[in-house]
């Protein structure tokens, strides 16, 4: 079991990367999860935070959207070889006269070349949040085929947007959060661990609003989650500011660690 921090809702003007990631291992965590535009454009700061993240004996996970090209994957497992756990990306989306679907033709071309980036190096990836359930696989299954039988695909499961479903559609509060969780239909590589009131996306300390956090550990604990567990607090989204919520992320890591390895 691995517990990160997001760490790009940390970054301020005047603060080396380097030094917030040494900060957040004090605190306690073991993993880093970066997004690509903090290591791409500079390739001085991104050798810079692999340098500290290894000083220091830490992994990373790495979340962004399908605006990463393969070249842009190519050279995030170049930068961190096996010391990378996860990629992950938002999911990308369609609108036409129709709605919004999702965009597998996009996901699954790049899925497919990040596979074959991080796979030899024990590296694992997918999609935040999709697809959520059997009757989603099903819907998308022909579209997803080439991924399915590969070994390091899974999905991304954020636990403050499941309080907003269960908040907010009917469909995903008849479930219930440890349906919600069972139904998963891939391995789970990673959750994103924030709150909120089931109003807003507010990424906010465990402890914030409603999110039920001990009962999500138990769904977890259910299926055998064994990944990294990734505190995405963010101070802007609810009107805090970094200093403030470090010492909240820490908190959270204590306690989300406490629900989901009782026994540790």
């Amino acid at each position: 079991m691995r517990y990160g921090i997001a760490i790009w809702n940390f970054m301020e003007e005047g603060v080396r990367l380097p030094d917030l990631i040494a900060e957040f291992a004090g605190f306690g965590f073991d993993t880093i999860s970066f997004l690509p535009g903090q290591l791409l454009p500079n390739p001085e700061a991104g050798r810079e935070a692999v340098a500290a993240l290894r000083g220091l004996g830490l992994k990373a996970t790495v979340h962004g959207s399908f605006a990463v090209t393969a070249d842009d994957a190519r050279r995030i497992a170049d930068l961190f070889g096996d010391d990378l756990l996860c990629q992950t990306f938002d999911a990308a989306m369609l609108e036409d006269s129709c709605g919004r679907h999702y965009d597998t033709a996009c996901m699954v071309e790049l899925l497919q070349q990040v596979g074959d980036l991080v796979e030899p190096l024990g590296a694992r990836y997918g999609v935040e949040d999709f697809p959520l359930d059997l009757q989603a696989l099903d819907c998308y299954r022909d579209d997803l085929a080439p991924l399915l039988e590969r070994p390091g695909y899974g999905m991304l499961i954020d636990l403050g947007h499941l309080n907003l479903r269960i908040n907010r559609a009917p469909y995903f509060e008849a479930l219930g959060p440890v349906e919600y969780l069972r139904r998963t239909p891939l391995p789970i590589i990673e959750v994103h661990v924030h709150d909120n009131c089931g109003d807003r996306d507010s990424h906010a300390h465990l402890g914030f609003g409603t999110g039920d956090f001990a009962t999500y550990a138990a769904a977890l604990r259910e299926k055998g989650f064994d990944g990294v567990s990734t505190i995405e607090i963010a101070p802007s989204f609810h009107g805090a500011k970094p200093a403030e919520d470090k010492p909240r992320a820490k908190e959270s890591l204590e306690l989300w660690r406490s629900l989901l390895e009782p026994e540790a």
